[in-house]
């Protein structure tokens, strides 16, 4: 924590991530209804936080930033968005993402983690926090085709089927 520190980074709290997600997201996410809601339920619901148990997490660990050697090493990459917070930042990245749910205890109790309601509580919410953060990139990076594409599809038929009963 001390070198961190030393490189100028600020410990973040569960409020600090929200506050940074909400002041770097593009205007139209913020002001969408849905993420909005999220959002609420994510200020409603702030996990615990002890700030002698920060730890230093990636804060990006997708499956793309892994890297495997020849010899079967696997080496973590692309540390530019390194954070200190609470290590379930990485945790719930990774479970939320390429763990299906119903291993999740067989993970987390082989990785040391207790299984608990306060630890799912813990990933379901920084999971969320995951999730908006990657919204966020792809729509930064006018990528948001591949995940928003077939939702889209499903809203503009439904205009479309409204308007068709409506003449």
């Amino acid at each position: 924590m001390t070198q961190l520190s030393r490189l100028g980074y600020a410990m973040e709290t569960p409020v600090d991530l929200l506050q940074s997600w909400q002041e770097t997201a593009p205007y139209a996410l913020r002001k969408n209804h849905f993420i909005s809601e999220v959002m609420a339920d994510l200020r409603q619901t702030i996990p615990g936080f002890r700030e002698d148990h920060a730890t230093i997490v990636h804060g990006d660990v997708r499956h793309s930033n892994w890297i495997e050697t020849d010899s079967g090493l696997i080496y973590l990459v692309d540390w530019d968005s390194v954070r200190l917070t609470d290590r379930m930042f990485d945790v719930a990245h990774m479970l939320c993402h390429y763990i299906p749910e119903h291993h999740w205890k067989e993970w987390l109790t082989y990785y040391g983690y207790k299984y608990n309601q306060t630890v799912l509580n813990k990933l379901y919410w920084y999971g969320q926090l995951s999730y908006l953060s990657q919204i966020s990139k792809y729509y930064m990076n006018q990528d948001l085709e591949m995940s928003i594409g077939r939702f889209m599809t499903c809203v503009t038929s439904e205009t479309s089927m409204e308007r068709e009963d409506e003449s």
